[in-house]
C-alpha cells in the first residue's frame, strides 16, 4: 500500500509497551466524480442544445439578442457545473488517516468533523466494486463494527480496493492478537 505520508505518531505508550503508529494518509480517487461530471455536462449541453434550436426553429418567440444569450447560456452552464464542483471539493475534502491502532476519517469544507475508529473493532472487511467503478479502476471498502457511531463505515474511491482490504485486515488482525481480543458468537454489536 503506498501512503503519502509514514511517520511514528507521537504519544503515550500503548498496551505491550508498543507505540501507535502512524501508517499511511490516502485520500478518495478525484475518478470517483467522473459520474456526475457526465450527467451534469450532458444535462447542460440538452438545455444549451435546446435552446438554440428553439432560437433556429422559431425566431417570432424566442429571441434573445447575443448579450442576453450568452448570458443564458452561461447560466445553464454555471447551475449545471455547480454540483460537479461540489462533489470534487466534497471528494478532495476527505481524508483516511491509518495507524496500527485506529483509522482517523476528516471530512468537511467549511465546518471540519473528525471522527475515529479502533481497529480493534472491525468485525468483517468487504470490498465493492460496481461496473462503473470497476471502468474507472477504483472500489470502496466497507467495514462491519461495533462502533456505535459508524456500524458500517466506507472508504470510498480506492484505487487497489482489493489490497486495501487485505492490507485492513492484517492490521485488524495484528491489533487483536496483540490486545487477546475475542468475540464470542452471539456477541455482535454489545
Amino acid at each position: 500500500m503506498d501512503s503519502n505520508e509514514v511517520r511514528p505518531a507521537p504519544g503515550i505508550d500503548a498496551p505491550n509497551n508498543q507505540k501507535e503508529e502512524h501508517v499511511a494518509v490516502f485520500k478518495p480517487s478525484a475518478k470517483a466524480a467522473i459520474p456526475t461530471a457526465l450527467g451534469w455536462v450532458l444535462l447542460a449541453i440538452a438545455f444549451s442544445a435546446s435552446l438554440v434550436f428553439a432560437m433556429i426553429q422559431r425566431p417570432d418567440l424566442v429571441y434573445l439578442p447575443g448579450t442576453r444569450l450568452a448570458l443564458l447560456l452561461g447560466l445553464i452552464w454555471a447551475v449545471c457545473l455547480i454540483p460537479l464542483l461540489y462533489k470534487l471539493l466534497v471528494l478532495k475534502t476527505m481524508t483516511y488517516s491509518l495507524s496500527t491502532q485506529r483509522l482517523e476519517y476528516t471530512r468537511g469544507i467549511l465546518h471540519r468533523r473528525r471522527d475515529q475508529l479502533e481497529l480493534v473493532r472491525i468485525r468483517d472487511i468487504t470490498s465493492n466494486r460496481t461496473l462503473m467503478d470497476r471502468l474507472l479502476g477504483i472500489g470502496t471498502v466497507i467495514l462491519d463494527t461495533v462502533d456505535r457511531s459508524h456500524p458500517e463505515f466506507r472508504i470510498q474511491a480506492q484505487p487497489n480496493v482489493y489490497e486495501l482490504s487485505d492490507w485492513l485486515h492484517k492490521l485488524n488482525a495484528a491489533e487483536r492478537q496483540r490486545l487477546g481480543y475475542r468475540e464470542y458468537e452471539g456477541t455482535q454489536g454489545l
